[in-house]
């Protein structure tokens, strides 16, 4: 059962701990095409670097035996205290994995026996040992996983499995061992019954556990998890049950180290709004695809001017829906234009829509594109034409273009 058990335990740990281990999600904005992308409040779950989510705690509390001949002794007569560190990292929300030490003071209780040695009087008598143990827990979150994620949730309640070693000591059993014939030639019918011999044993848990979020580094941890452990853990294996066991009951405080960069611990990361990097780069690609079809229907006319060598320069300023500021990245546009202009100070500038649009967004955003030229980059007024209909634009020589999105 063992064996079965700890091959179960393997197989739900390697399938967790194949998972993402990079976010880049941790500056302010990032740039995408020159598009300044800023971060939104909305927010998102990330994958997390192998050094993040980690966190130690220190519990205190009880530890409750079970096992041969325990039913014989009084409740409180099977309590003592407990103590427990662990390590332990969020590998998803969903899953933590921990390591923890522990050290029990334990309980047994002495079986009917000792009748057919002329002392009945240390039947079911308890007496004290010692338990260290060491073992690696998978936690699984039940609250993320049935409520959905949500970062520093007040209440957390886990399920608990595990899988470790348990090492039994210090029986205080002397009184009792006397009794029994523990010569070499009745060692196998008594396995060292009540002997004061150390015991290394297989450890499994299972238990349920609840996390209060005080802070963002504290927490403050309850637990109750059961341990199934070998019949001969109380120095008494020739009982006919299988298992003996205890019940560790601990509550202690969790500390959260900080994640990669500084930031709190958690899965919490800010998620960039690509929703206004689409509208400018759709409404960049759609004026790149009407002045593409524009010069075609130009170089298509039969012309009815003298045919001179003229440059003619096409500019595309986008701007957010409903808005008339030009931001930073049309600004550098407006920019290599004006540049261009200085270089042949004799074309005409227009600034214009390829449909027609003439209300009051157009004229604005229009107008605020000849202030800057004319305050800025100090071009006439006179060089610059606003015309609501790109198709109307005939100049001879060199010229300049404008397209303002609709």
């Amino acid at each position: 059962m063992v064996k079965k058990f700890g091959i179960i335990v393997l197989t739900m740990l390697s399938s967790i701990v194949a998972l993402a281990q990079k976010s880049d999600a941790d500056s302010t904005y990032t740039i995408i095409d020159g598009i300044k992308v800023p971060l939104v409040e909305r927010r998102y779950v990330a994958n997390t670097y192998f050094q993040d989510n980690w966190y130690v705690g220190a519990y205190a509390g009880g530890v409750y035996n079970w096992g041969s001949d325990c039913s014989k002794a009084g409740f409180f007569k099977k309590i003592g205290p407990a103590f427990a560190l662990n390590v332990g990292k969020q590998l998803t929300p969903v899953s933590d994995l921990r390591l923890v030490v522990s050290y029990t003071r334990n309980t047994g209780v002495t079986d009917d026996q000792f009748t057919g040695f002329g002392h009945p009087e240390l039947n079911h008598k308890t007496f004290k040992f010692n338990a260290y143990s060491l073992g690696v827990d998978y936690m699984m979150n039940f609250t993320n996983l049935i409520c959905g994620f949500r970062e520093n949730r007040f209440l957390n309640i886990y399920g608990i499995i595990g899988l470790g070693g348990s090492m039994s000591r210090d029986y205080e059993t002397d009184a009792y061992s006397q009794f029994y014939d523990n010569s070499h030639a009745a060692q196998l019918g008594n396995k060292d019954k009540y002997h004061n011999r150390q015991h290394s044993l297989v450890n499994i848990r299972a238990g349920v556990g609840a996390t209060f979020n005080l802070s963002h580094k504290w927490d403050l941890h309850v637990e109750a998890v059961n341990h199934f452990i070998d019949n001969s853990y109380d120095g008494n294996p020739t009982t006919g049950n299988i298992w003996d066991g205890r019940v560790d009951v601990l509550a202690g405080v969790t500390y959260h180290f900080k994640n990669r960069g500084g930031k709190d611990a958690g899965f919490y990361y800010p998620r960039h709004d690509m929703e206004l990097y689409n509208r400018k780069l759709a409404a960049i690609n759609d004026l790149r695809e009407k002045t593409r079809l524009r010069k075609k229907e130009v170089e298509e006319m039969e012309p009815d001017t003298v045919a001179v060598n003229a440059h003619v320069t096409y500019t595309l300023i986008a701007f957010d829906g409903g808005s008339t500021t030009v931001d930073r990245l049309q600004q550098t546009n407006i920019y290599t234009t004006a540049l261009a202009w200085t270089k042949a100070p004799q074309s005409k500038i227009y600034i214009t829509n390829s449909i027609a649009v003439d209300n009051k967004l157009y004229r604005g955003r229009a107008e605020a594109i000849r202030d800057i030229l004319v305050e800025r980059y100090e071009i006439p007024a006179s060089k610059i034409n606003i015309v609501a209909n790109e198709k109307t634009i005939h100049p001879k020589g060199d010229y300049i273009v404008f397209i303002v999105n609709e």
